[in-house]
Parts: C-alpha cells; structure tokens; sequence
C-alpha cells in the first residue's frame, strides 16, 4: 500500500517539539477482524511508535517505524505528517542526531548537502575531522571530501596547523559551523 501523508495522520500522531512518534487508535477499516483491531489498540494506541536502529560500521543512529509492514524513517514519518510537500532527496538532522527528530532539527536536504553536515566518525583517530597522522612523511596530513572527491589541503608538522587548514577549506566551501566537530552523543568512548 503507498502511504500518503493523510494516511500518516491517520496512524500516527507527531509532537513537533519533542520529535515524538506515537500509534494513534485505528478504526476497525484496518483490520482484518474485530479480534485484532481491538487488540491492536489496547497493545499500542498511544504508545511510542518505531525503534532505534543503529548502523553497525558508522554506529549512526535513526529511529524506524513500521507502516504497512515495510521500515520507514521516522524522520520522512515526521516530514509526511508536517507537510504535504513532496519528500527531497534527503533531510538533514542539524545537529547530526538521527534520532532527534524535532521539527526544528528537520531539514530538506540534498546528498551533497547533507555531507557537509556530519559527525565525526567513530574510527576517527586524531579527534579531529580531516587530519590524520602520514606515517611514510611523519606529519599530520588535512584533506576533505566533497561530492565525493577528496581534496589534498597539506601536510604539516603540527596537529594545529593541520586542523586550522581543514577548518579553513570547509568554511570556503560552505560546511556546516558543526560538521566533523565531535561525535554523536550515542557513540561517545566507542571511536576506536
């Protein structure tokens, strides 16, 4: 079945301000019996909808929900059920917590876009975006990727320097103020 945004209003209900998905009761239409609607409603009418999912290579965190037995974002859930516009390419969490999905935290996004709005990753090991340790050259090299070309910004002999010149280049090219600058709250003492 295609879900609409009529039909996510019908299902759902979605604070805006705390992000909060939760099972609106359902009319009988959408059962198969009498037995099983009102099961259904007693079980999970008014509790929270979805559940965390975590990536097991990045350790980024979304909430799913399933509608019509097929997983869905919650955050597209929370669009749908906000707008009648068509859903973009992507949307963006500003603060870079997939499971804040807040409506002031919810943004229309592209691929390109979105990559310019990122945590720092987890196998990160100079605790700073960009600068890693060039072992063949003994320095601490900065680059950036973006649309998925990596630019070579240096190398040099100090982790400030290095950092300072990654900083730089995403300013220039328009990062977000936030990108790469600390993990996601959830997966803090897990970077390797």
């Amino acid at each position: 079945m295609t879900i609409t945004a009529e039909i996510v209003r019908e299902l759902v209900n979605y604070d805006p301000g705390s992000g909060v998905l939760t099972w609106r009761e359902r009319d009988r239409q959408w059962f198969k019996s009498d037995h099983s609607c009102i099961a259904w409603n007693r079980k999970l009418a008014g509790k929270r909808a979805g559940c965390v999912w975590t990536n097991p290579v990045t350790g980024f965190k979304r909430r799913h929900v399933a509608i019509f037995t097929k997983q869905r974002l919650e955050h597209v859930i929370a669009w749908m059920w906000m707008t009648d516009d068509p859903i973009p390419p992507q949307l963006d969490h500003e603060n870079r917590d997939g499971t804040d999905n807040r409506w002031s935290n919810i943004r229309a996004s592209t691929n390109a876009e979105n990559c310019l709005n990122r945590s720092m990753r987890r196998t990160n090991l100079s605790g700073v975006t960009g600068v890693d340790w060039h072992g063949k050259l003994g320095k601490w090299r900065a680059r950036c990727t973006i649309s998925g070309k990596t630019h070579h910004i240096g190398v040099f002999a100090e982790m400030a320097d290095a950092e300072q010149a990654v900083v730089s280049f995403r300013a220039k090219h328009g990062f977000d103020p936030g990108h790469g600058a600390e993990l996601a709250h959830y997966v803090h003492g897990q970077a390797g």
